[in-house]
């Protein structure tokens, strides 16, 4: 599981990033010293017509939004201080198509033409970089060169004129943000998968999912997924970055549905409408009308948002984390997705160099993984510990049921059993017996009733006393228990008087029961408290059920006769009605 260090060094690592996003481009000096733009409308013009036309001036970043418009630049470039190679690092790397237009050595009206773009092979670019550009020759002290930009995705163009080795430091500090971005991303994801399995939570399921696809986004529209893409097949790099752009808002509100439906807020089921533009964005991406999904996903990014902080500071019900931590958390998403969207819009732009423009993407995604990871894991470890309080009043509870289970079973031990033999009392014996007696008359099934006396047991308590006695009744007890079968029901009646119920027993087979009884007893030895052994014998009647008898009054009655012509005999005998 992951704990509070991990969100400790979450922190650290985004102020970290912070840093580096803030810090001031050291030693980076931008070779070119003017930029102008034309706008293409048609996207029918050539370079030599375009040389014609009035340029606009521009600042470093051209943001135009979501336009069908073709883009000329025209950049002045100044020779480096050393060597004569200038990289123009252009950004971001989802552009689809950019042509450099350089005049030819020797003939200015001849130009040279290369070109690059997310829907052209990776291995054919000039420099093996993640980021698009070109390596051209500056030997004069000033060069004219010429982009021509088409893309579908937003106009948020940043150009560069660097250095071969200052080039090379942005491509490591590049990796360096991926890599940052990568761990934490995978740290998010593999917390929320881990946390999903154990706690089975909906919204934490589905923030994985939405922290899945946003890696992979993060990764397309900084241009790092273009190396794996197959040479033949470039424009798979661009496709997939404008399904995840429609994607990760659809995701995004799937899971803060399900997280604010913890809150109850009352406009829950407002979040349809945006559900239902997913399939009109991947319909119109699917008909060609790329730029037109892609406007509706920023559309969607941008008010989904702010309906979620609505329905955050509308919610019903106090949870954890409390309200107004879950009203902060959206504010602040709802913030960071304005910001992206109104630099996709071309209302403002966020980071003006092309490198830290693609940082921000990263960072931004961080920054939302973060707040909703941070509010995830302080719900999970409240439902944690009230799961942890749960079992434990659950055990307590389970533990005052078992106590009370055991007090009734003690209660109805000694409501039915006799408190010195074990054995039956003589009200649950007679229970017992007209249950099965009944059973027996219904079924015709045969039942032997045996009554049962310790010979002189009046000599043995004056002899040994009531211990002694005590101990004779006990020791007899268990003899008879022994003697009899499973199925046999055996019970203390009187005070040295014990009754046998032998269910399905006839006659013939009775007796020889009750002689292995008596023949028992008479040869055991019952031993006293002190050690000493007494001699007792056993005197018993034995009746069978028969078609007349109605009750087990009658057959009580008959084995008491039998009993009494017993101990007339002699003792230490069976007697049979």
């Amino acid at each position: 599981m992951v704990n509070n260090g991990f969100f400790k060094r979450l922190i650290a690592f985004l102020v970290l990033i912070t840093g580096v996003l803030l810090a001031p481009a050291a030693a980076a000096q931008d070779l070119i010293v003017s930029r102008a733009m034309l706008e293409d409308k048609d996207g029918t013009l050539t370079i030599r017509q375009v040389l014609s036309r009035e340029f606009s001036p521009m600042e470093s970043t051209l943001s135009e939004g979501y336009s069908s418009s073709v883009y000329w630049l025209r950049l002045q470039v100044r020779a480096p201080s050393t060597g004569n190679a200038v990289v123009l690092h252009i950004g971001p790397t989802l552009l689809d198509e950019v042509r450099l237009y350089e005049s030819a050595t020797g003939s200015p009206k001849e130009w040279l033409t290369r070109v690059t773009g997310d829907r052209y092979a990776y291995e054919d670019r000039d420099r093996n970089d993640i980021a698009l550009g070109f390596v051209v020759n500056v030997t004069s002290p000033e060069k004219t060169l010429y982009l021509r930009i088409k893309t579908t995705s937003a106009y948020q163009v940043t150009v560069e004129g660097l250095e071969p080795q200052q080039a090379s430091q942005k491509a490591g500090q590049s990796t360096l943000i991926r890599n940052i971005f990568i761990g934490l991303m995978l740290w998010a994801l593999v917390w929320a998968i881990d946390h999903y399995i154990v706690g089975r939570e909906a919204a934490v399921g589905l923030f994985a999912v939405y922290q899945g696809i946003y890696i992979l986004y993060g990764l397309s529209v900084t241009g790092n997924l273009a190396p794996f893409v197959p040479y033949d097949f470039p424009q798979l790099a661009d496709w997939l970055s404008n399904i995840l752009a429609c994607t990760a808002p659809f995701m995004f509100l799937l899971f803060s549905r399900a997280l604010l439906k913890l809150y109850s807020p009352p406009g829950l089921r407002g979040l349809t409408v945006f559900f239902l533009a997913f399939p009109v964005q991947m319909a119109a991406m699917a008909l060609g009308y790329t730029m037109m999904a892609l406007g509706i996903g920023a559309a969607i990014t941008l008010a989904g948002a702010w309906y979620c902080v609505a329905l955050a500071f509308t919610a019903r019900r106090e949870q954890v984390p409390s309200r107004r931590l879950l009203q902060a958390m959206y504010v602040m998403l709802a913030v960071v997705a304005t910001l992206f969207v109104l630099t996709d819009v071309g209302w403002t732009t966020l980071i003006g160099t092309t490198s830290k423009s693609a940082w921000a993407i990263l960072f931004g995604g961080i920054i939302n993984s973060s707040l909703i990871c941070t509010m995830l894991y302080m719900r999970l470890r409240q439902l944690r510990r009230d799961a942890q309080q749960s079992t434990l009043s659950l055990a307590l509870s389970q533990q005052a049921l078992e106590i009370e289970r055991a007090h009734k079973r003690q209660a109805q031990t000694h409501a039915r059993t006799d408190y010195l033999t074990g054995l039956f009392n003589r009200r649950y014996f007679v229970e017992r017996v007209e249950r099965e007696l009944a059973r027996a008359i219904q079924r015709r099934e045969p039942l032997s009733l045996l009554m049962i006396d310790i010979d002189h047991f009046k000599k043995v308590n004056d002899t040994w006393g009531h211990r002694g006695g005590d101990a004779v009744l006990q020791q007899v007890a268990h003899l008879i228990r022994d003697a009899l079968r499973e199925q046999d029901i055996l019970g203390r009646i009187g005070g040295e008087e014990f009754a046998a119920a032998l269910i399905g027993v006839e006659k013939q087979h009775a007796l020889e029961i009750a002689q292995r009884i008596r023949a028992t007893v008479a040869n055991a030895a019952v031993t006293l408290a002190n050690g000493q052994t007494v001699q007792v014998t056993l005197s018993l009647g034995l009746a069978q059920l028969k078609e007349e008898d109605t009750g087990l009054d009658d057959l009580l009655h008959k084995a008491d006769e039998a009993l009494y012509r017993a101990k007339g005999s002699g003792r230490n005998v069976v007697m049979a009605t």
